[in-house]
């Protein structure tokens, strides 16, 4: 990792619990005897993240957003979410970590990856909060992974990969629907179709227009699906995603806010404050005060 500048969080690349010298794809440890879990700093993945939590008692920070770490919690952390998180209990479960490579592996299409809501920026929530029969019902599962990746008999990642899709699905079963369900299933597409699209084309795309074209619907069509999926606009969509990113480099960098207003094209930095003074009840320069000024930073040695 490169060396920190006043305002970053370290970014860890590759999963270290696979051990230095092997290439990352998958791996999965236990929470319990780890001194170096739970992480309290705010830090950030490249890959995909899973917390399994059998026993906890704190909070979690994912995005700015502050969840109950609790027992028989599932957490999903996206690859390039700020997180952190921290229990008054030890901690029981497990960690899931696996790279893009190992995830598009299992979902190749994007529209197999939007019918799993946990990764995604368009979820309702990045927990699923599981009773103790739930928790007990899949904690084998999570088992037979651990005892393949401790064997790395051949094809263990073959075996572990489709026991983490069989994971995921029974996840996704549990996982609670938008309150109004009772949005066709072209709606769900559509809407998850357009959150991938977003987290690629933000800050290229320009009007509504340019989204709709590309997905072959008009801008009513788009903004209906999104109305009955979610609750929100489409173009309601599109500002939280620049909101996150604007959070992200004013907690992550050192860039000026001016500087910030034009990596997001906004011509005008005194625009930009009101944008983000809007949708956040803080002005940029507050916000960075208060997720920076005592944030403790990791050692890295």
């Amino acid at each position: 990792m490169s060396e920190l500048t006043e305002f970053e969080f370290p970014t860890f690349q590759r999963s270290a619990f696979s051990g230095p010298e092997s290439e990352f794809y998958f791996d999965l440890v236990r929470l319990e005897g780890r001194p170096d879990i739970p992480r309290g700093f705010p830090h950030r993945h490249d890959y995909y993240h899973l917390l399994w939590m059998s026993e906890a008692a704190g909070s979690h920070m994912l995005d700015f957003e502050h969840y109950e770490a609790r027992a028989n919690a599932v957490f999903f952390v996206s690859p390039g979410q700020l997180h952190a998180w921290e229990s008054t209990v030890r901690p029981k479960g497990f960690v899931v970590n696996f790279s893009t490579e190992f995830f598009v592996q299992m979902f190749p299409r994007a529209e197999e990856i939007a019918q799993y809501p946990f990764f995604h920026i368009a979820s309702n929530s990045p927990v699923l909060y599981l009773d103790q029969a739930q928790h007990d019902a899949l904690l084998p599962i999570l088992l037979e992974m651990e005892k393949e990746m401790l064997g790395r008999a051949e094809a263990h990642l073959d075996i572990v990969r489709a026991y983490l899709l069989v994971l995921l699905s029974r996840l996704r079963r549990l996982y609670p629907r938008p309150a109004d369900d009772g949005a066709p299933a072209h709606s769900h597409s559509l809407t998850k179709r357009f959150c991938l699209l977003i987290d690629r084309h933000y800050l290229e795309f320009g009007p509504l227009r340019d989204y709709a074209e590309r997905l072959f619907v008009t801008e009513r069509q788009l903004n209906d699906a999104v109305k009955r999926t979610l609750g929100k606009t489409a173009g309601q969509l599109v500002q939280d995603r620049l909101v996150l990113e604007a959070k992200r480099l004013l907690s992550n960098t050192d860039m000026g806010i001016a500087e910030i207003a034009f990596q997001l094209r906004f011509e005008d930095h005194a625009y930009f404050g009101r944008f983000f003074k809007k949708h956040t009840r803080l002005t940029p320069g507050e916000f960075r005060k208060r997720y920076c000024g005592a944030v403790p930073r990791p050692s890295l040695a």
